[in-house]
Formats: C-alpha cells, structure tokens, sequence
C-alpha cells in the first residue's frame, strides 16, 4: 500500500509541475520592445520575470521597419511596450492605435538623455528624414545606456511592484559591469582622441561625444540629406572636406550604401568600418548592449589602428 501511495504521488507530481511551469511562465511580465538592444536590456534587468519580443530584427534598421500583421497581435497581448521614442519609430503610432490594448503601459527610454542635433528653425520634410525632437541614436554612448537602463528599472518596477527588489539589483549588477566596461573601452580609445571621423548617417554623433572624437562640419556626414542617397557632386564634396578636415575614419552601416563609404574613403586616403547599431543577436559576438558596444568599440579601434581598409561588417 505504502509503494501505491507513492506511486500514485509520483503521478500526481508529474501531471501537475508541466502545469505550474507552464502558469510560472505566463505569470512573466510581457514586454514588447521595438529594437533588439532595448529587448536586450529590459532582459537583463528583468531576468526570468520578463518575456521579451523585439519587433524589429536584429541588423535591420529600426528607423524603416514596417509592423507586420503579427505584431498587432503580439502588442495586443502585452503589458509594456518600450520604444526609443522622438519619433525614430515612427511606425509605432499606427501599431499601437491598432492593437486594442488601453491597458498596456508604454514607455519612451529616452527620458533624462541630454539629446544632440535638436533642429533649429523650420523643420519640413524637405530637409530629410531629420528628427525634430534630436538625435535619436544615443545608444552608442554608455553613459545614456546608464540612463536607458535606469528607465527601464522604473517601468518593470512600476509594472510589476512584486518583484521590484529584483530589477534594482539586476540594474546595479549592469551597472557595475558596465563603469568596468566604460574603462576599458577608454583606454582602447584613447590614443585616438581628437581624430576625425565622418559617418555616413549622423548615427554616430553621440559616440563620437562619448569617446572624443570630432565629427566635422562640414561635411558632418556623406548624407547631403538624412535617408537620401548623396549626389555624385555631394560625394566629391565630402572627399575634398574629409581632406582638410584630416578625417581618420569613415563609418558606415550595412544598411545604408556602403560602396559609398568606400568611395569616400578611398578618396580622403582613410579606412572605413561597417558596424550595425542594431547586430545584437546576429553574432556570437553581440549578445547583449555590453557585448554590443564592446564590438563596436574595438572594430573602430582596430581600423584606426591601421587595420586592413574594409574591416568590420559589410
């Protein structure tokens, strides 16, 4: 009798824990984050109490993803959706007025960022995919990932009191990892402030701020016009500028036209690099917002170092 009942409370066990791993699981606070560097983050302060999609794939644009039919769905059924706001993702407001869920708590990560290229002036359309809030690619500064991160904390807090403890000592654990970054990030850099860089996307504009580097103006960057292709005159241009600005380094994005920056580059007489903003996840290499900076950071300092022209990801 005494083995049945234990028989029979094996079965039990094993008929019940799929189901209780299963409401633990669901029991997780959905998140839908609109970059994978946002998702990466709200993961590592959120841990396991955090189900996390990114809605635009990892190396692709955030600025020109289109929802798909499936995202609806997706947003209808979570409780936080965080976006870089300042209108970088512009394709958010039609998604989140379409997804019929009023009680989803939506968050802009940007808050307390001290911004840079805030248009003066009349701004219109004719100036280019401009932003007229300021710069939305503050990601590449870690002192704003500090911030992002600090922003985050306060949405699950707020989202989830329960397990409040655990978000703040999960940020105070990124944070430390990352003031242990930041230095050693700084010390690869440091033989090369002051120097030159020209962008091709005013992408950049917050690294070159971090790390010391000086963006000149003109050009300021291959683009005549944000998200236009540069004229052949525009390119000719920026190659005489890059010359008497002694630009050290071109960078480009593997999503805007990298023959480009090879052609200026070749021009001034420089290297260039082709590094993504949004690769976390695509390489064994980019699996989260340290790893991320810790990759782009070192493919700069290795073409600036004199690294063979073309290195980094085209």
């Amino acid at each position: 009798m005494l083995h049945f009942k234990k028989f029979f409370i094996l079965l039990i066990v094993a008929a019940v824990a799929p189901a209780l791993a299963s409401t633990a699981k669901a029991e997780r606070l959905s998140v839908v984050a609109t970059t994978v560097y946002i998702g990466s983050l709200v993961r590592t302060i959120g841990g396991d109490k955090v189900a996390v999609i990114s809605l635009s794939p990892a190396g692709f644009d955030a600025d020109g993803y289109s929802p798909r039919p499936q995202d609806l769905f997706k947003v209808h059924r979570a409780k936080v959706f965080m976006m870089i706001g300042l209108n970088l993702e512009d394709w958010a407001r039609d998604l989140l007025a379409s997804a019929n869920n009023p009680n989803l708590i939506k968050a802009q990560i940007y808050k307390g960022i001290q911004l840079l290229d805030k248009p003066k002036g009349r701004i219109d359309y004719s100036f280019g995919d401009i932003h007229p809030y300021g710069n939305p690619h503050f990601q590449l500064d870690p002192e704003d990932g500090r911030i992002m991160a600090r922003n985050i904390e306060k949405v699950l807090a707020f989202a989830d009191a329960t397990d409040k403890a655990l978000f703040k000592k999960n940020l105070a654990t990124f944070e430390s990892k990352l003031t242990k970054a930041e230095k050693k990030w700084r010390k690869e850099l440091a033989p090369y402030k002051s120097e030159a860089i020209l962008p091709y996307h005013e992408s950049w504009d917050y690294f070159g701020h971090a790390f010391g580097f000086v963006i000149p103006n003109p050009p300021g960057t291959i683009e005549e016009k944000p998200g236009f292709v540069p004229s052949p005159r525009r390119i000719e241009n920026v190659i005489q500028a890059g010359k008497s600005a002694k630009v050290k380094l071109v960078i480009t994005e593997p999503y805007y036209n990298v023959s480009i920056g090879q052609t200026v580059a070749k021009g001034i007489g420089c290297p260039y690099v082709s590094l993504s903003l949004y690769d976390i996840g695509l390489n064994s290499k980019e699996t989260d917002y340290i790893s991320m900076l810790d990759y782009i950071v070192s493919h700069v300092a290795a073409a600036l170092a004199g690294g063979k022209r073309g290195s980094g990801k085209s």
